[in-house]
C-alpha cells in the first residue's frame, strides 16, 4: 500500500497550485515543457485548494494503462474498488470517468482535443465544471496528437499514490533497499503448517550448493499468502493448495537467484470464466467441482465480462455475515438470505429449477437489476448461489478467511 511519503507529495502540490489566471498564461511554456521531455505537472487551484491539473499525455496514457489492467482482473478490480473507497471515498467507476477510460477498460480517449490557446480559455469554465462535480478532462496539443491533458486533482492524488505504492513495486525483492528481509522457511512458520510442510519438501528436494537468500515480502503479499494457507487447510487439494504451492516454488528459485520472476507479473491461478449461454449445460460438472473440493469462485458473464459469482452456500454465509455487520456498502447492499432464514428472503430453488431461471438472471444483473439464485442440494438445503459479482467483491476484501469455516 501507499506509505505518508504520497501525503507529502500531494500536499507539497496544494501548497504550490497556481491560480488560475497565472496557469492559463503560463499553459504554452508547460506544453513546451512536456515536448522537451519535462514532466512536472501543473496543478491549478481556486484559491483555497488544489481542482485541476495539466498532465503530460504519456503519463495520462501510463495511469489509464496501469487503470485497465487492475480492472481486467476480478481480484485486482476488487482490491482497487477497495483501495479507493477507503483512501479516496471514490469509485472505481468515477476513477474511470475520470481518466476518460471507456466502458469496456480500453484506452481510446473519450475527450476532444484542442489546441493550447483554446485549452486556456476554456480553463475557467472547466474549474467551475469541476468544483460543480463534472469531469473536466480535456486533451490539448497544437498537432495530431495531444501533448498533454486536463485532469481533475482526485484523479491526480491516485496516479501519486499508485505511483508510489502497491501497483508497481516488486512484492519480493533481494535486500537491495535496506527493506526487511525473510528467510524463506520463517515465512512458512508463520503462515501456518500447510507452508510449512510445502517449504520442507522444496528443501528436500533442492540441488546441493544453492544459494537460500532472504526475500522481502510486501504486506499486501502477505495478506495473500495467509488467505491462501487458510484456504489450504480447509481444503487441501483445492486451488488455494495449488496456488499457494506454486508461489512458494517461484520464491524458491527467486531466493536461488535461478530467476527474476516478478510475482505479479505472472499469470497466477485466476477464478474460471463460463460464457452464461454455457452455464446451463456446464452446471451440474462445477457443482460436483464443488464437492470435489474446489473452494475458487466460477466467474459467470455475457461476451467475456464476468457479471456473476457462483459460490458455495458456505462462503456465501460469510459474506453474508461481513456485509450485516458493514450495514452493507455503497457498491452492494446487506446480502439477503433464503428463505425460510428470512422471511421475505429469494426462494431457496432445487437444482433443474435453479438452472432454468440462471439465463434470465444473468440478463437481470446485466441490466443493473438486483437478481440472484439460490441452488438447494438433494436434501433441499442450500449448496450453491449465483450472485452479482460487484455484491460479492464489495465484502470479500473484509472476510476473515482463517475464521471463517469454509
Amino acid at each position: 500500500m501507499p506509505d505518508d511519503t504520497s501525503a507529502a507529495v500531494v500536499n507539497e502540490f496544494e501548497a504550490e497550485s497556481w491560480p488560475l489566471d497565472a496557469a492559463a498564461d503560463s499553459l504554452h511554456q508547460v506544453i513546451d515543457g512536456f515536448q522537451n521531455g519535462d514532466t512536472r505537472p501543473l496543478v491549478i487551484g481556486d484559491g483555497e485548494q488544489p481542482v485541476l491539473v495539466v498532465l503530460a499525455i504519456a503519463d495520462l496514457a501510463d495511469f489509464r494503462a496501469r487503470v485497465a489492467e487492475l480492472l481486467a482482473n476480478p481480484v485486482d478490480a476488487g482490491w482497487l474498488r477497495y483501495y479507493l473507497r477507503s483512501n479516496f471515498d471514490m469509485s472505481s467507476e468515477r476513477l474511470v470517468e475520470l481518466l476518460g477510460v471507456d466502458a469496456d477498460h480500453g484506452l481510446s480517449s473519450l475527450a476532444s482535443q484542442v489546441n493550447v490557446d483554446q485549452a486556456a480559455v476554456l480553463m475557467p469554465d472547466h474549474l467551475r465544471r469541476t468544483e460543480a462535480g463534472a469531469n473536466p478532462l480535456m486533451l490539448i496539443g497544437d498537432g495530431m496528437m495531444a501533448t498533454a491533458a486536463l485532469v481533475a486533482f482526485p484523479a491526480f492524488q491516485v496516479l501519486l499514490a499508485l505511483e508510489g505504492g502497491k501497483v508497481e513495486d516488486d512484492s519480493c525483492a533481494h535486500d537491495d533497499e535496506e527493506k526487511p528481509t525473510t528467510p524463506l522457511e520463517v515465512l512458512a512458520e508463520r503462515l501456518g503448517p500447510v507452508s510449512t510442510q510445502l517449504v520442507a519438501q522444496i528443501n528436500a528436494g533442492r540441488e546441493p550448493g544453492l544459494p537460500r537468500y532472504e526475500l522481502h515480502f510486501e504486506d499486501d503479499l502477505l495478506e495473500h499468502l495467509h488467505d491462501l494457507e487458510a484456504r489450504a487447510q480447509k481444503a487441501p487439494g483445492g486451488g488455494a493448495y495449488d496456488e499457494l504451492n506454486t508461489l512458494l516454488h517461484q520464491f524458491d528459485e527467486m531466493r536461488s537467484g535461478l530467476t527474476e520472476v516478478e510475482v505479479e507479473d505472472e499469470e497466477l491461478d485466476e477464478a474460471p470464466y463460463l460464457e452464461a449461454t454455457d452455464l446451463k449445460a456446464a452446471f451440474a460438472e462445477l457443482r460436483d467441482n464443488f464437492r470435489g473440493g474446489s473452494d475458487d469462485p466460477y466467474l459467470i458473464g455475457l461476451d467475456g465480462r464476468p457479471l456473476a459469482g457462483l459460490i458455495t452456500y458456505d462462503l456465501y454465509e460469510e459474506l453474508q455475515k461481513v456485509s450485516v455487520e458493514l450495514d452493507g456498502t455503497d457498491e452492494a447492499p446487506v446480502l439477503p438470505l433464503p428463505q425460510p432464514r428470512w422471511e421475505n428472503g429469494p426462494r431457496l430453488l432445487p437444482f433443474e429449477a435453479a438452472i432454468e431461471v440462471c439465463d434470465a438472471v444473468i440478463e437481470d444483473i446485466s441490466n443493473g437489476e438486483a437478481s440472484m439464485v439460490f441452488v438447494a442440494d438433494e436434501e433441499g438445503e442450500p449448496e450453491l448461489v449465483l450472485a452479482p459479482l460487484v455484491w460479492l467483491w464489495a465484502y470479500v476484501d473484509h472476510l476473515d478467511l482463517e475464521g471463517a469455516d469454509i
